[in-house]
């Protein structure tokens, strides 16, 4: 691959008469982050620093496109870091037909058999390295019969976000369609094999898996349904950890319906997710039959974009959990508007003790209704309602005002008195001005009141985040944020942080950003998959450019 950029390359230079015909076009783009400070650890205050040059050019030649990254990472923020080509790849597509070689990632349906992308923010990669092919075609010019076709095979090589010195190694094939046989109606499939070799310890363990998922449609004046199942077997390959095979089975479904008039909008979702139903004390990373990493289903839980509103998010179990979530939004005028949701999610199962002796052996207790959520403590539930009204004053003036309600439940079913229980109630305000058209002022205010039972002394605290930001259209933005706490048992040690950001605008397409000052940290999510993010206290830069 790599003889064949320095090759096009040379013909370009050299020989560009003989492409003076072909659409020719380069796209390229370059990321350059820095950051330098202290962290704030729980074994004390440690150095951070971390330096991310990503670069990524394009070339499209007709129906051809070749791409490339080049990323040096001394040392990465979050992840296990590259030095040299971590992308490259060749795709032609014409009309109908599709088909790429190198790297790609790729989602079938709604995921429960696949869904491959990436978070750096979390340091969340499932990247293939292989081969796709797609097809999508119409028959017919009145009542079209349409079809929807991928397949596709490849290598992964899969980082734990929680720990980068574990990296689980996967080759797959994997097949999707979807038609629609009729007007409103679609109907798909998907089958995905793996075999996979998962780290436990200084142990390899190997596993063979396979899904099969289907997935009904149905779309008619503003409403829109979507169903999905997917059924997924792996089978153990022993070793010494595991000295005897297994082919344990788990399940999956998903489901959506939707309504969409001019001014109003309701989008119920429900989730059932049984891929690894296991005693609490097999629950772990390195479990083999733990949902793959690139099986990453709705989460149906709203996604905040305010601080501390994203403070207390949910870990999503893909392995074992129900749920459901109500979203609704109303609008009766251009001016005003309605935002309210509503979510409960939870294991499937309460676990006992069936051991009369010193030794423990959990056994599931009989539920009848497991395909709902409980909101009872030893299902480990999370829940939340939240509302927002947003009002347009005038042109220049926007207010938006909310409130929200968390509970959420990790349980200890060895010591129920230390469960992890954390409540919540929130306040956000949010006001933008805008003065003489190019001059912005934007407040926003959060308030918050939780309970951790986990807290030593006092288990009731405060929190308040502000952040004031001046803009002058279109290139420049100025914004301070602090955040403070009355917690005594703040992980950081500390009741105070502040940091200022400036954002400068070259171009649309060339931007700075540089910031200074402290930030609390703590657990960040994308896609329902979280970790950890400790106290920076310290100087960031970002540099992004594009380049057309």
């Amino acid at each position: 691959m790599k003889l064949f950029f320095v090759f096009l390359f040379l013909n370009l230079t050299f020989n560009f008469p003989l492409f003076s015909q072909i659409n020719l076009k380069v796209s390229a783009s370059n990321q350059f982050r820095f950051g330098t400070g202290k962290e704030n650890a729980l074994t004390g205050d440690v150095t951070k620093k971390y330096f991310e040059e990503i670069g990524d050019v394009r070339l499209f030649i007709s129906d051809f496109q070749f791409g490339a990254r080049f990323e040096y990472d001394d040392p990465i923020e979050f992840g296990k870091g590259t030095k040299g080509i971590s992308r490259r790849y060749a795709e032609y597509k014409k009309d109908a037909f599709l088909t790429r070689a190198g790297n790609f990632y790729e989602i079938f349906a709604k995921g429960l058999a696949l869904n491959a992308f990436e978070s750096r923010p979390i340091g969340f990669n499932t990247e293939f390295d292989g081969a796709k092919v797609n097809v999508k075609h119409s028959f017919g010019k009145k009542t079209p019969f349409k079809v929807n076709a991928t397949i596709l095979g490849g290598g992964l090589k899969y980082t734990d976000v929680n720990d980068t010195s574990r990296t689980e190694e996967y080759s797959v094939r994997a097949g999707n369609f979807n038609i629609s046989p009729v007007k409103y109606f679609t109907l798909g499939g998907s089958y995905l094999y793996t075999n996979g070799k998962i780290p436990t310890g200084n142990i390899m363990t190997e596993i063979d898996a396979e899904i099969f998922e289907g997935n009904l449609g149905f779309s008619w004046k503003g409403i829109d349904l979507f169903l999905s199942y997917a059924n997924k077997v792996t089978i153990l390959h022993p070793n010494q950890v595991y000295t005897r095979s297994q082919a344990p089975r788990g399940d999956g479904a998903y489901g959506s319906v939707s309504y969409t008039r001019d001014k109003i909008g309701i989008n119920i979702e429900y989730k059932n997710y049984r891929f690894n139903l296991v005693t609490p004390d097999q629950r772990s990373a390195t479990n083999p039959f733990k949902p793959l990493p690139f099986q990453n289903a709705p989460s149906c839980i709203k996604v905040y974009s305010t601080t501390l509103l994203s403070r207390f998010p949910h870990n999503v179990d893909f392995g074992d959990e129900v749920g459901w979530q109500v979203d609704i939004f109303y609008s009766p005028s251009d001016r005003l508007s309605f935002n309210a949701n509503a979510s409960l999610t939870s294991r499937h199962y309460d676990y006992r003790d069936a051991d009369t002796t010193v030794l423990t052996r959990y056994e599931r207790i009989p539920r009848n209704n497991s395909f709902l959520p409980s909101l009872r403590n030893e299902f480990s539930p999370y829940w939340e309602l939240f509302f927002e009204t947003e009002y347009y004053w005038n042109k220049n003036l926007k207010t938006k005002i909310g409130v929200a309600r968390k509970t959420s439940v990790l349980y200890s079913i060895v010591d129920p008195a230390s469960s992890d229980i954390i409540r919540s109630f929130t306040v956000p305000l949010e006001f933008q001005y805008t003065i003489f058209k190019i001059y912005g002022l934007k407040v926003v205010a959060e308030f918050q009141r939780a309970y951790n039972s986990l807290r030593a002394g006092e288990k009731h605290y405060n929190s308040q985040f502000t952040s004031l930001s001046v803009s002058r259209s279109p290139n420049l933005i100025l914004a301070g944020n602090f955040e403070f706490t009355d917690d005594e048992e703040d992980p950081s040690g500390k009741k105070f942080w502040a940091n200022g950001e400036l954002t400068y605008k070259f171009s649309s397409s060339n931007i700075i950003t540089l910031s200074y000052g402290s930030e609390r940290g703590g657990l960040k999510c994308s896609s329902g998959i979280c970790r950890y993010v400790n106290p920076f206290n310290g100087f960031r830069l970002t540099l992004i450019n594009n380049f057309n």
